[in-house]
């Protein structure tokens, strides 16, 4: 099909054939390039995995010393006069409030990476629709502006009788 005998127009057929198959083609070239990045994480992905274990581990961190400063306030009842149980109780109670703003902060950072990740995810989706929308001719307006050429017949138009083309 790519090669047909000369009819006069020379490499013209050669062309238009050769450029409706690459136009065949960009659909499943598409295809490739989200498949492989589909294989591979974005840098945003990335990132969301990197904030999330973050955030994990600050609050695996808050949670023990909640569980600490939970149990000196049990001993701290049991015992109250027991000057170092206080101190103690103090001392943890700043380290539950620093992995409180840690922690807040890592889920501010994760919730970021989060709204960036779908803001590439739907910059590639507009890409692969962009991709799918048939290019039309900017020098003409209308349904001529649908035709490659000027003597291409659309879809639902039939050439009449009386018309020559």
């Amino acid at each position: 099909m790519l090669f047909r005998g000369h009819n006069g127009l020379g490499g013209v057929d050669f062309a238009k054939d050769f450029a409706k198959s690459l136009f065949a083609l960009l659909p499943l070239l598409m295809l490739a390039m989200l498949s492989g990045c589909a294989n591979h994480p974005s840098p945003q992905q990335t990132m969301v995995d990197d904030r999330y274990m973050v955030y994990e581990q600050t609050y695996k961190a808050y949670a023990e010393a909640e569980k600490k400063y939970l149990n000196l306030l049990f001993n701290i009842e049991r015992m109250p006069e027991e000057e170092e149980l206080w101190m103690m109780k103090r001392d943890q109670m700043l380290e539950l409030l620093q992995l409180r703003d840690l922690m807040l902060q890592a889920r501010g950072e994760l919730d970021d990476a989060v709204q960036d990740w779908e803001k590439h995810l739907q910059e590639l989706q507009a890409e692969a629709k962009q991709a799918q929308v048939k290019q039309f001719n900017p020098n003409f307006t209308g349904r001529d502006g649908q035709r490659s050429s000027p003597g291409q017949l659309l879809p639902g138009e039939v050439k009449g009788k009386n018309q020559r083309w």
